[in-house]
């Protein structure tokens, strides 16, 4: 799969050597739990430890043994730092623990094979070789879980999906599907979609690397990146199709207009992210559900925030999937949300991928950010990377459909008086609080006008969402004030939007949602300053509109390919700082402190394994850095009788695991995510219901039907970007 099979094979031979030992011997034989032969509860009850001699032994064969060592050591409790307070850590093991004897028992010819050297096209730097080792743990704990479910449990290994559509009948669908929208005399907005999906079949024919498609919003880049993402899997013989998605408020309607196109092949898509409805039986089987666990399909739709953080993951069950990407295509959508703080590490991922596990990464943007690698501004992009489209620049021309105006402050009573002076627009803003305070005076002087944010849970997001597309279809009016979850791919279109200064890649994804079929002359997008006293902005936010203003004049057309390079040149470029710390600032480290990725993979110290800090580069690579707990809301009478469910589960059940595990998935879609502090607050005041540490509104009037949550809400939408 990766060239590493033999590597593999050992791991397979020695992660389990500690079982030959004559405790573990006698832990199977007394049944102990009511489990006879589950070695993982032995293991994660600690009665008997039977990783630690397999890894020492794996150790003892040199450096590349060192690697085996992380995989045979974590194979239960995920991998390990090598350095670490306690008894955890891979150094401890290797040179302090004791294990029981089991060399006795153990086949002397497995012991004595030699650990062949990988093949990495892309060198043998100390992050190629971490990931390596994460590729090869992945391999090992999927085969084990997969194993121990036969012995264990039959019915739901004989469950699991076997072998379903190839790539080649998913590209044959997916052209029958387009074959559709093919006109006589097509309208300039069809011609240029058409334009994009021949330049994406054209190019599929090159050999795998990085590609980037560079598309204008409206140019259907979605169906035309799959149609490339297939045919060219078919034509290099990859196994399958990941499609990355970073926003909550676009990864269900993508999946849908996939199920559309695949027609009497839609049971194939795995859908993988946390809004799913387990009550939906169209997108949640027990197939599905046992596919999600190892990617075990071919073609798969999640988010951003599962994919790069399980590159980064340290647990087991995060791992599993992690060597089902080998030889796969890999669609980044929206690539320009890609975190500069976290870039580093994030490219260095990609690199991987595709230098030493056969992928094809494919960068897919409306605003192509500024990755490649340049010296000495942009030493950690990537490089080559193919164009799709080689005339971005004329396509751009043939697709514009609006104009954006760069007003100055608007108080939020004058953008009130404009808003409503339209009979059709939308105005996003940068906080759910600025959303929250525009919105009432919108809606006193227009009672249907409609708020969306954050604040509300993704079921009351996305009925909002159909029903202001159903009034677009009308005649009447339609006034939407929201936050940027509507930005990024939703499929809405306003003749009119006003959007509050930011980055230059938010007002394209806003302009995007303007005149997005092209059925007027022109759209009119209007960019406005607001008082950040009193609106605060997060601060990611306010630098990216500090980079905006800073080319702004330079630019008549500020949706034209130069602008936008010329603003990620400064907000990619400029983010390394000195040596470059800022393109790996991730969340801090408690332990350490530490903030850098790529600083917890280093080389040997002596003899020993390599120096691998993979628990705390897990903690550290967070793509949404502020953790939230969500809170269930009564939202309809499903989000209601959640709650209900919740408060029905004794303390004492004996399936409660399963329970709660059933109402989390259920529960997603109903609730909100809150920070620290404001959790503290409605706690206080006697709002939530905790119940077995999960909250829940215990009023129904605390839920607004128009802004979701009551409360002071206030940054950047973190929710929009999906677990």
């Amino acid at each position: 799969m990766f060239g590493a099979q033999d590597m593999a094979r050992l791991l397979g031979l020695w992660h389990d050597l500690g079982k030959y030992s004559g405790a573990f011997q006698n832990y199977i034989s007394s049944g102990e739990n009511g489990l006879p032969g589950d070695p993982h509860r032995a293991e994660m009850k600690g009665r008997v430890d039977h990783s630690t001699a397999g890894a020492q032994h794996a150790a003892s064969r040199g450096q590349l043994g060192g690697l085996l060592a992380y995989c045979i050591a974590g194979h239960h409790g995920g991998l390990p730092d090598y350095e670490c307070e306690g008894r955890s850590g891979l150094r401890h093991r290797l040179t302090v623990k004791g294990v029981e004897p089991w060399r006795h028992a153990a086949p002397a010819a497995d012991l004595e094979l030699q650990i062949p050297p990988p093949r990495l096209p892309g060198g043998y730097s100390p992050f190629a070789l971490s990931f390596l080792t994460r590729m090869l743990f992945s391999c090992l704990v999927d085969a084990d879980f997969l194993a121990t479910e036969w012995f264990m449990n039959r019915s739901t290994s004989d469950a699991r999906p076997r072998a379903g559509a190839t790539v080649a009948e998913l590209r044959a669908q997916i052209d029958k599907h387009l074959l559709g929208f093919i006109t006589p005399n097509p309208a300039p907005v069809s011609a240029c979609r058409a334009r994009v999906l021949e330049a994406c079949r054209e190019k599929a024919a090159l050999s795998p690397g990085f590609f980037s498609l560079e598309v204008p919003t409206g140019g259907g880049k979605t169906l035309s990146s799959l149609a490339f993402a297939l045919a060219h899997a078919e034509q290099h013989d990859l196994r399958r199709v990941v499609y990355a998605i970073p926003y909550t408020s676009i990864i269900e309607q993508t999946a849908t207009v996939f199920r559309q196109a695949l027609d009497g092949l839609s049971g194939e898509l795995l859908e993988h992210h946390s809004s799913l409805d387990p009550a939906d039986p169209e997108k949640v089987t027990e197939q599905s559900r046992l596919a999600a666990e190892n990617f075990d399909s071919t073609l798969i739709v999640t988010t951003n925030v599962q994919l790069f953080e399980s590159l980064f993951a340290s647990r087991t069950s995060r791992c599993r999937k992690l060597h089902r990407l080998a030889r796969s295509v890999i669609i980044l959508d929206e690539a320009q949300t890609l975190p500069p703080e976290l870039l580093h590490p994030t490219l260095a991922a990609l690199t991987q991928l595709v230098d030493n596990y056969g992928c094809t990464v494919v960068l897919c943007t409306a605003t192509q950010p500024a990755l490649k690698r340049r010296l000495p501004e942009f030493p950690i992009g990537i490089e080559p990377v193919t164009p799709i489209i080689d005339d971005p620049k004329s396509l751009h021309v043939d697709l514009r459909r609006t104009r954006i105006e760069v007003t100055g402050r608007l108080s939020d009573d004058e953008l009130a008086a404009r808003i409503l002076a339209e009979p059709r627009c939308l105005c996003i803003v940068n906080s759910t609080g600025h959303a929250r305070d525009l919105f009432r005076l919108v809606q006193a002087g227009d009672p249907h006008a409609v708020h969306l944010s954050a604040r509300m849970c993704p079921a009351h997001r996305s009925d909002v969402l159909e029903a202001v597309r159903i009034r677009l279809k009308g005649d009447g009016p339609c006034r939407v004030v929201s936050t940027q979850v509507v930005e990024a791919g939703v499929d809405i279109d306003f003749p009119v939007v006003f959007r509050a200064a930011a980055g230059l890649d938010s007002i394209a994804q806003a302009a995007g949602r303007c005149n997005r079929e092209g059925k007027l002359p022109v759209g009119r997008v209007y960019v406005f300053e607001y008082d950040e006293k009193q609106h605060r902005p997060p601060d990611e936010v306010r630098q990216a509109a500090c980079h905006f203003r800073e080319i702004q004049p330079a630019y008549p057309d500020l949706l034209h390919p130069e602008a936008v390079n010329h603003y990620f040149r400064l907000h990619y470029w400029r983010r390394g700082g000195e040596g470059g710390t800022g393109w790996d600032r991730g969340a801090v480290c408690e332990e350490t402190k530490s903030r850098s990725v790529m600083g917890c993979f280093r080389e040997a110290e002596g003899k020993g394994p390599p120096f691998f800090q993979f628990r705390q580069a897990a903690e550290i690579y967070r793509m949404i850095p502020d953790a939230q707990t969500p809170v269930l809301v009564p939202y309809t009478d499903r989000g209601r009788k959640l709650r209900a469910e919740l408060v029905a589960i004794p303390e004492s059940t004996p399936d409660i695991t399963r329970r709660l595990r059933d109402y989390d998935r259920a529960a997603q879609r109903y609730s909100v995510g809150v920070y620290d502090r404001e959790l503290q607050a409605l706690s206080d005041n006697a709002v939530l219901i905790e119940c077995h540490g999960r909250f829940a509104l215990g009023r129904d009037e605390d839920y607004d039907p128009h802004l979701g949550l009551r409360g002071s809400g206030s940054g950047l939408d973190p929710d929009s970007l999906m677990p």
